[in-house]
Order: C-alpha cells, then sequence, then structure tokens
C-alpha cells in the first residue's frame, strides 16, 4: 500500500509579492495625525451610510406613494424598495445597538 504525495496548494512566489503595510513601514505620520484622518475617514463613512439609508427609505416612501395613486403598474418594483428600505433600516439599529453595548461595556471597565 503506497500513500501518494500530497502537492502544493500554491506556489511561495506569490508570498514574496505581497509588500507589508504596518506601522513600521509608514514613515512622516505621526499617531494623532492618523487618529484625526481616521476619524475624519469614520466620520465621512457613517454620514454617507445614513445618507444611503434615508435614500432608500425615502425611494420606499416615494414608490408607495406612486402605487396607491396608479402611477406604477408593476408591484414588484415597489416591494423591493420597501424591502430594501427595511433591510437598510434593520441593519441600522443592530449596527446602533452594538454600538451602544461596546460603549456601556467600557463604560463598565474599570480602571
Amino acid at each position: 500500500m503506497s500513500i501518494p504525495p500530497i502537492a502544493p496548494i500554491m506556489p511561495l512566489g506569490i508570498i514574496n509579492t505581497i509588500t507589508p503595510t504596518g506601522p513600521e513601514t509608514v514613515q512622516g505620520v505621526s499617531s494623532a495625525e492618523g487618529a484625526q484622518k481616521a476619524g475624519a475617514d469614520f466620520s465621512k463613512f457613517l454620514s454617507d451610510a445614513l445618507g444611503q439609508v434615508d435614500a432608500l427609505q425615502t425611494k420606499a416612501d416615494t414608490a408607495t406613494l406612486d402605487l396607491v395613486t396608479g402611477q406604477v403598474q408593476d408591484l414588484s418594483e415597489v416591494m423591493v424598495a420597501l424591502e430594501k428600505a427595511s433591510l437598510s433600516m434593520s441593519l441600522t439599529i443592530a449596527t446602533r445597538d452594538k454600538v451602544i453595548d461596546a460603549y456601556n461595556q467600557i463604560m463598565r471597565m474599570q480602571i
């Protein structure tokens, strides 16, 4: 009885092409500047995400109004808009709850 050899999964040459991007490779950036930039980026990301949720809610409201007034013949478009709005709102609420839980855990920590 013989056991066949195991073939390599990926060539080792691919590993050498990856360039490190850790903090030790970035020069000339202080941690305060990085934190300020990260805070601004996160704030912009959060504002954009909430804007998208608001746009989906507005689109769903408009689609519902168009359906009620008889301007839309296809019910599936309205249902898709409503489900997108519902799903985005549910995700936003779940994210908010996780952030509040994390904040409460931090506040309960003893220093």
